[in-house]
């Protein structure tokens, strides 16, 4: 279902091109102040906080559309970055795996309409959640991008609270495993291929032996939960469980570990004294 007005959007009056053009090239050092400020106000209960904060491009030419709404995201807790050329969502797309993509739509503009549309046809990009704030006026723009495959429709002007319980809905799921149709694990930036033992992080490859695949796939199939080092040889090990020392899973998480920190650039694995490891990558 989507979404309806109730507050005025706030909007700034017309200017000339050259002061506009000028605002705009501010946009990005203000929304990044923004997002610096934001990072003090954690909030332990929120689905966005952790280490690793969840990045939506803004795909938008307007510099008080990004302005409002980059504010507004950066406060919330999320990463945010501009994105003002039609080629550069796939690029960015392919380099961050971000949370979501958020499109400034207007009247008449059919060039978000195909752009929808390319990205949800696209495989490298039609799993990256797309949200389009509609302008006022805009007739049967709404029905285009539903056809085109828009995951969501906010129509301006809209309280704030619905895009950002949308954005926290989406970053909920992203904490969650899940398995592909082919049988590829995916958890956050991760993605592991089961027939060819393959594990990549945003994109690049990450080699690991046949071992280490089997205990990272274990730990990334149930986020958060400790694994004692008998249920880790059991995975890694199952035909020589009985027989194998379970001190010899330590070793192994070590080489792991230290093999995802220079991919990842921080620790995803946590040791719980006694009880075994688990997969944290926001402990």
């Amino acid at each position: 279902m989507h979404s309806r007005f109730i507050h005025k959007h706030p909007r700034v009056g017309l200017r000339r091109d050259s002061e506009r053009s000028k605002r705009f090239k501010e946009t990005k050092g203000y929304c990044h102040r923004a997002h610096l400020r934001a990072s003090q106000r954690y909030d332990a209960s929120n689905p966005v906080d952790g280490l690793m904060k969840p990045l939506v491009l803004i795909a938008s030419k307007d510099p008080d559309f990004f302005l409002v709404f980059g504010h507004i995201l950066s406060v919330a807790g999320f990463e945010i970055r501009l994105i003002t050329g039609d080629r550069e969502i796939a690029s960015a797309i392919a380099a961050t795996t971000p949370l979501a993509v958020v499109m400034d739509c207007h009247p008449g503009d059919r060039a978000v309409v195909k752009q929808c549309a390319w990205l949800k046809s696209s495989t490298a990009t039609k799993g990256t959640p797309v949200v389009s704030l509609v302008a006022p006026r805009s007739g049967k723009l709404h029905l285009d991008l539903i056809k085109a495959g828009v995951d969501e429709i906010f129509s301006r002007p809209f309280p704030p609270e619905q895009l950002l319980a949308w954005l926290h809905g989406k970053a909920r799921l992203a904490k969650l495993s899940r398995e592909t149709d082919s049988g590829e694990l995916v958890q956050g930036d991760f993605r592991l291929e089961r027939q060819t033992h393959r594990t990549f992080f945003k994109q690049n490859e990450i080699l690991m032996p046949p071992i280490e695949f089997k205990l990272l796939r274990s730990l990334l199939g149930q986020p958060g939960k400790v694994f004692s080092r008998e249920e880790l040889v059991a995975t890694a090990w199952p035909e020589h469980a009985a027989a194998t020392d379970v001190r010899g899973v330590d070793v192994h998480i070590a080489r792991l570990r230290k093999r995802l920190r220079a991919s990842v650039g921080s620790d995803v694995i946590r040791t719980v004294r006694s009880a075994g490891y688990a997969f944290a990558p926001d402990w």
